[in-house]
């Protein structure tokens, strides 16, 4: 039994048409015109400048507001370490359930035992992290915004920068769990602008523009 004629008529799968999308055009003949900047490449610069004014708000934001992220931070502390105290005995292996307590008081009772007092070193080290992160963003934010400029020249290391800013923020939203609603819309301009740059008339272009200085 034959199965050809079933097989041509076979419709191509999701990850069929992915690979096919992916697949640069053919770079078609250079005729010596200046070159003429594709609407997606307009997108991905406009995408990536908006991305990075973003980074870069959130970092200065969360710079500018310091203390007062310190003194919420301090005052949550401080309540938590008194509920332990209250309910539980205290706190760094002195807290204990109630005889018969349910899974949540003994759960509770372990965080309890996992706080200890508040220093200043503490504190300080809490500060500076937070003005480590977000001095990071900034700079991330400065980055996305001038790749996504020079995106518009066809400058291949605006593109590398653009997926840097992506890469790294990756690892910060997995690892560090530093992600809210802007910083992942953010993140999506910048792999949607990446994508522009690769594939169709974007990826011409970057290529033609690559062919021209070359030459």
């Amino acid at each position: 039994m034959s199965f050809g004629a079933g097989d041509a008529r076979k419709r191509p799968g999701f990850m069929d048409s992915v690979r096919a999308a992916l697949v640069p055009a053919a770079l078609p003949p250079d005729d010596g015109k200046p070159l003429v900047r594709p609407t997606a490449v307009m997108i991905a610069s406009v995408l990536a400048l908006l991305a990075g004014a973003i980074f870069a708000f959130l970092g200065a934001a969360s710079i500018v507001s310091l203390d007062s992220q310190v003194d919420t931070a301090v005052s949550q502390y401080n309540k938590a370490v008194d509920d332990c105290r209250a309910n539980y005995g205290g706190i760094n292996g002195a807290a204990s359930a109630p005889a018969g307590a349910g899974t949540d008081a003994t759960n509770a009772a372990q965080n309890c035992n996992g706080l200890t007092p508040l220093t200043e070193d503490m504190i300080s080290s809490y500060r500076t992290s937070n003005i480590v992160f977000g001095s990071i963003f900034v700079v991330l934010g400065l980055i996305a915004a001038a790749g996504g400029w020079f995106l518009r020249s066809g400058n291949r290391w605006a593109r590398f920068a653009v997926i840097g800013v992506v890469i790294i923020n990756v690892i910060f939203s997995v690892m560090l769990g530093a992600s809210n609603i802007l910083i992942l819309g953010a993140s999506l301009m910048l792999i949607v602008a990446v994508m522009l740059c690769f594939i169709g008339k974007g990826g011409v272009f970057f290529t033609r523009v690559k062919a021209r200085r070359a030459g």
